[in-house]
This record gives structure tokens, sequence and C-alpha cells, in this order.
């Protein structure tokens, strides 16, 4: 017992290590890919709708999953949601990098964040999980930075790559860099993070996630469509999210 506790101590913080790539990695993507708009035009011949997709998109389906996610880890495995998000992430990077369209890099950025939001909550619940006292403090602490770090560094990383590959391979790469970096962190969340101890089983509620999945659909559709979508009447959506 004394031994485990002691592995225990030793990997919690290579652990939150991993956790902590993986979430900047989502949390580069929002807005590494505003650097990557003029070149995904030249390359896809993508209209200004297709753009806002391309952007918002990805916050879009980030923010719906983001609660249910959490739920769902908190009730079965912290690991597996998250393994299975960052798989889904790493494979979603993949494919927009391969897009051949500009249907199909909508489609992929709408997964990744899909993908984000699955990944991101368990990154906190496994903080809580594996600290206590001042440490948890200090853990939430470097969270706060990726996330701060993440939303700095997304323009100046995604113009370095677009500068050192070339503007007409530079964007794709802009997703493509997330795939080796995935893969590495796959295989480290398996070694270093814990396993999930089965006990009473909460259940999920899905009356509940449904409807709150569609009142999160109408606060962040019009915010998302604000330019594309003419006229007053999307903002009706508001309050029909506190119904």
């Amino acid at each position: 017992m004394h031994s485990d506790r002691a592995a225990g101590t030793v990997r919690r913080w290579p652990a939150l290590a991993v956790c902590l790539v993986a979430a900047f990695m989502t949390l580069l993507d929002v807005s590494i890919v505003n650097v990557a708009l003029p070149t995904i035009r030249e390359g896809l011949h993508t209209s200004e709708a297709g753009l806002q997709w391309v952007v918002s998109g990805y916050a879009l389906t980030f923010g719906l999953v983001l609660v249910p996610a959490g739920r769902l880890g908190d009730a079965r495995s912290r690991r597996a949601v998250f393994m299975f998000g960052l798989a889904l992430f790493t494979v979603a990077s993949a494919l927009a990098g391969a897009a051949q369209g500009n249907t199909w890099l909508i489609m992929a950025r709408l997964l990744q964040g899909v993908a984000g939001g699955i990944l991101n909550p368990q990154v906190a619940g496994l903080i809580q999980q594996l600290f206590r006292g001042a440490e948890r403090g200090r853990a939430f602490g470097a969270l706060g930075s990726v996330i701060g770090l993440a939303t700095a560094a997304g323009p100046l990383l995604g113009g370095a790559i677009i500068a050192l590959v070339g503007p007409e391979e530079g964007w794709r790469w802009v997703f493509y860099v997330n795939v080796p970096v995935g893969v590495a962190a796959l295989f480290l969340a398996r070694w270093l993070l814990p396993a999930p101890i089965y006990g009473e089983r909460q259940g999920l509620d899905p009356p509940g996630v449904a409807l709150l999945g569609a009142g999160v659909l109408c606060v962040l559709l019009p915010f998302v469509q604000h330019q594309q979508w003419q006229g007053s009447l999307k903002w009706l959506l508001l309050p029909a999210a506190r119904r």
C-alpha cells in the first residue's frame, strides 16, 4: 500500500503535465487558426461565411459538449473520457490538415471542438482527484497559466508555422502539428493517469443534458452567426435559452 501511495505521489505531477499539454493544444486551436485564414481562403477558395464557421464552429461545439462531458467523466472514468477526447482531437486535426474543400474543413473543425469540449473538463476533474490542499491550488494555478499562454501564443505560433512551411501548405501544418503531440500524449496518459475507481455509478440524466445543450446552443448561436445571420430575430434565442 505504501509503495502504491508513493508511486501515486511521484506520478501525479507528470500526470498533470500530460493534462496541461492536452489542454494547451485544444485551447491553442481557438486562436491559432486566425492567422491561417487568408491562406485557407486562397487554398480552398473559402467564402467569408465559411471562414466564420472555421473559426466559430470550433467554439460552438466546444461549448455544447463541455458540461455533459464533465458529467460523463465524473460518472464513468475521467482517464477513459480524457483519452477518448484526446484521440478524437488528434484524428480531427489530421482531417482538418488534409481538407480538400471548405465543407470538409468545417466538419473537421466542428469535430475538433467536440473533442476539445470532451477533454477539457477531465483536466479539472483529474486535478481534483490527484491533488489536495495547497498542491491543488498550485495545480489549478498552472492550468490558469496554460489557458492564458495558449490564448496569447496561438497567433504567434500560427504565424511562425506558416512562415516556416510557406503559405500554400502552412495552414495545413497549423492542424498537423497537433498529431504527433496528441499521439505522444495518448501513450503517456495511458501510463500516468489514474485508473478509474468503480463504485456506485451516477446517472447521466439524458433529458437534462439535452435541455442544457439546447440552452447553450441558443446562447452561442446568435454570437457565432452574428455577421451571417442578418436581422434581429436571432436575438430571440437568448430569452428562449432561459426557459
